[in-house]
């Protein structure tokens, strides 16, 4: 399997085949970037909503797990959302490779 990998609005998803990996741009000391990693195993997902981007409105996927992280993170730079640790939000030119990216963590969970 190919490993999937989209990059927007400061947040980026990973898959490698066996584990989602949400990448969210933060601040360390106030200033310093950093990111921090949010992982969830396929087989620990229990759903994965996806709300697809319109050329008005962001679209956003949603990895829910037992115990994927659903506080805010607030600790991120100008330019970056706002949203839980379990949430990416893309913009409409993305929408063909989340869709492949979506598209492929639900074959591998149906495995």
């Amino acid at each position: 399997m190919k490993p999937h990998h989209v990059r927007d609005r400061r947040r980026s998803i990973h898959f490698d085949g066996r584990t989602v990996t949400l990448m969210v741009a933060t601040k360390y000391w106030g200033f310093m970037p950093k990111d921090t990693h949010y992982e969830f195993r396929v087989s620990k997902l229990t759903d994965v909503k996806h709300t697809e981007a319109t050329k008005r409105d962001p679209g956003e996927v949603v990895f829910v797990a037992p115990n994927a992280s659903t506080a805010i993170v607030t600790n991120v730079p100008s330019g970056c959302d706002e949203l839980p640790g379990n949430t990416f939000r893309y913009d409409y030119p993305k929408l063909a490779k989340v869709k492949a990216f979506v598209e492929a963590v639900e074959k591998a969970r149906k495995k």
